[in-house]
């Protein structure tokens, strides 16, 4: 859906980001007062990772956005997936984390099968490098969500953050007067797009709430290897080097088997 948003009526990618911000900031409204949240008390630490949390969200949102205006869904699901290598790093160094020898076998599958599709007619130059950037933010942005959400709660975090992001991705649509696109909210999609949204944001972060590893999290996660990519070649007739597409899916889908044993 967001492909489709992003390619097929050429919308703006910021827009595009504010508006995704918003579908997951709209229960964080309410939710900020059932939960009585209050950053009051925060120490230096964790303002300083809170203003790079919200600051992580907000380039995501646009460098996802400026991905699939570029890469099809099929093989930016591949790409994005990178991120299973640097979380587990991250994972090591920063939470010590330990990971088994069949995760990381599994996680080098899902990065060989990213490898095959890159310079396919469906990846371009730009697509690779804002795919590849998507991978490193949301890595990036997992590891500090884990932190927060382990120190200060995961509603404290994650219903504040969500206003703040939504806030300065809007200022930045305003202030720098981008095309706002009317025609996407009659899009019949836009809605399940926005759900979606808000629904992955939410559970992600509350699977590292209720304790699962960053990089366990993250692996499960790189399912969307083989359901992106099915969805493309479905939905979207991304039908080019299905070859390549069909095999890079069968070996994405033996490491995802490696990761959850």
């Amino acid at each position: 859906m967001l492909r489709h948003a992003a390619f097929g009526k050429k919308t703006d990618s910021i827009f595009l980001a504010a508006v995704l911000s918003t579908a997951i900031a709209v229960p964080a409204i309410p939710g900020m007062f059932i939960a009585k949240v209050d950053l009051r008390g925060l120490d230096a630490r964790e303002t300083i990772l809170f203003i790079a949390a919200v600051a992580l969200i907000a380039l995501f949102h646009i460098a996802n956005s400026k991905a699939l205006e570029y890469t099809e869904a099929s093989i930016f699901a591949f790409l994005y997936n990178f991120r299973i290598g640097i979380v587990t790093v991250l994972g090591i160094i920063f939470l010590a984390e330990t990971t088994q020898p069949l995760n990381i076998m599994g996680g080098a599958l899902v990065f060989i099968a990213g490898f095959l599709l890159i310079g396919q007619r469906g990846a371009s130059r730009k697509g690779v490098l804002w795919s590849m950037l998507a991978a490193v933010l949301i890595s990036l942005m997992n590891l500090v969500d884990k932190i927060l959400i382990t120190e200060i709660g995961w509603a404290r975090y994650m219903f504040a953050s969500a206003i703040f992001i939504m806030c300065l991705l809007w200022v930045i649509v305003i202030a720098s007067k981008r095309p706002v696109s009317a025609e996407l909210f009659k899009e019949p999609t836009t809605k399940w797009l926005l759900i979606f949204r808000a629904v992955s944001a939410y559970s992600f972060t509350l699977a590292l709430g209720f304790g699962a590893l960053l990089s366990i999290s993250t692996y499960i996660s790189a399912l969307t290897c083989i359901t992106s990519a099915i969805a493309g070649i479905i939905f979207l007739k991304e039908r080019d080097s299905l070859l390549k597409k069909t095999i890079a899916g069968v070996i994405a889908f033996a490491g995802i088997t490696f990761i959850t044993m």
